[in-house]
């Protein structure tokens, strides 16, 4: 028997052991409890230590073809779904903190958190769920405290080094990114919904009554509501039976998605930031893409159900590469439709106050564009494509730096030409990968 039967027949061995494996660390935990060693590794595998036997493994591992269902499919939808709206809720009481702090010293504050939260919270789920993979719940809720909790710090001593007056708008604003963070984990979007309910509904009275005090003292109760209602959750799991995986192990697989998710940050945020104050279209942007990534994540999670039961039925590789690769075509359009309809309908209502310009039409469509870029993301990232994700980002966001400086008053063109650069690099990755048998078992 060589090396690659020796891993086929260990990965059948531990499989019953291990059932629907989160990731390597939990063979990892499997093969050292079952006493192999770094030397056994080495002899009788050919890999460096048990940890790289665990990766191998893990690749090798027969899996379910049908997914184990946690909730009906129609539910899972709507709450995956709601996410979007859901990120825009705080956006109702940023009119109010416009009238407190000021125009320049608000989009100081928004552009800040938004770029620390963005990749923070990428990193706080992706430990929780691989904790949460482990069975580790009670390790899972102490990481997103803790997690959460040095977020927060670091946001509002970031904020005070901006501005004195910020850090109270600053860690209202992390506050909400770290708290959805964890009850989206623990599915409690409605909970969420409810809580927020005062802070839309102040900042909706400040709109009509211009009742300045009033919306800032709900916007704080709600997120008081929901940093409670987070730590309540985080709390409420049993004592763990086993140990928990080496802090820097986790913290290390989880380097590349929070390097991407701060890449992402950075290219929106590089031209978002000019037009926060800008006219009302190019301020609302953003919004299409922002309220359709629900349905991104959504369509996401069809392709991979999709590719999975391609698998299962496909008689060749030739047939399973066709097939998913069709799929992601499929998907990818029906991203780009629903993100369409949703511009569509925010242009309309723009153009018929009259307040719908050609650069504002141009930045919803990068928008838009983006949109699938995303979508494209989520794909690679779940299917070992994260390398070229990080090969092509940096070069597209230094083009797009270059260009604006060397092109200044050209932001939006090159925003949306980025986009669509983006999508085909994406695109083509992904669709050379699709095809590849090993990814998806």
């Amino acid at each position: 028997m060589n090396e690659i039967e020796a891993v086929d027949e260990l990965a059948n061995r531990v499989a019953p052991m291990i059932g629907r494996a989160v990731d390597e660390l939990q063979i990892a935990a499997v093969l050292e409890s079952q006493g192999f060693t770094d030397q056994v590794a080495q002899e009788r595998y050919g890999v460096k230590d048990v940890f790289a036997l665990a990766v191998v493994v893990f690749r090798h591992l027969p899996r379910e073809v049908e997914a184990r269902q946690d909730e009906q499919r129609a539910r899972r939808t709507f709450r995956v779904l709601s996410h979007g709206p859901l990120f825009l809720l705080p956006s109702l009481s940023y009119p109010a903190a416009y009238d407190w702090l000021g125009a320049l010293t608000m989009v100081r504050g928004l552009v800040f958190t938004t770029a620390i939260g963005w990749w923070w919270a990428m990193g706080m789920s992706l430990v929780a769920y691989r904790l949460l993979g482990h069975g580790l719940d009670r390790a899972a809720g102490r990481s997103l405290r803790l997690s959460g909790g040095i977020g927060l710090g670091v946001v509002a001593t970031g904020s005070l080094l901006i501005d004195t007056r910020l850090w109270v708008f600053c860690l209202a604003q992390m506050g909400f990114q770290v708290s959805s963070c964890v009850l989206v984990i623990h599915k409690r979007e409605a909970r969420l919904a409810l809580l927020m309910i005062p802070a839309c509904a102040g900042g909706a009275a400040h709109l009509v009554l211009d009742l300045l005090p009033v919306a800032l003292g709900c916007a704080a109760l709600s997120i008081v509501l929901i940093l409670a209602a987070s730590w309540h959750e985080t709390g409420r799991a049993q004592p763990d039976t086993r140990k928990p995986p080496r802090i820097h192990l986790l913290l290390r697989l989880s380097a590349p998605s929070v390097a991407y998710s701060a890449l992402c940050a950075a290219f929106l945020l590089n031209t978002d930031a000019r037009f926060v104050l800008a006219d009302l279209d190019l301020g609302l942007a953003v919004a299409p893409l922002v309220l359709g990534m629900g349905a991104v994540e959504w369509r996401a999670h069809r392709y991979s159900e999709q590719a999975l039961d391609e698998l299962e039925s496909s008689r060749s590789v030739a047939q399973f590469r066709r097939a998913t690769q069709r799929l992601l075509l499929r998907e990818l359009a029906c991203c780009l439709v629903i993100l369409g309809g949703i511009a569509l309908a925010l242009l309309g209502v723009l153009a018929q106050f009259g307040l719908l310009t050609t650069r504002g039409s141009l930045l919803v469509d990068a928008h838009v564009v983006l949109g699938g870029v995303f979508f494209l993301g989520f794909v690679l990232m779940r299917y070992e494509g994260l390398r070229w994700l990080l090969a092509i980002m940096p070069v597209v966001i230094t083009a797009n730096v270059l260009a604006n400086h060397l092109a200044p008053g050209n932001e939006i063109p090159v925003f949306l030409t980025g986009c669509a650069a983006l999508l085909v690099l994406f695109l083509l990755t992904s669709l050379a990968a699709a095809g590849e048998v090993r990814r998806y078992r």
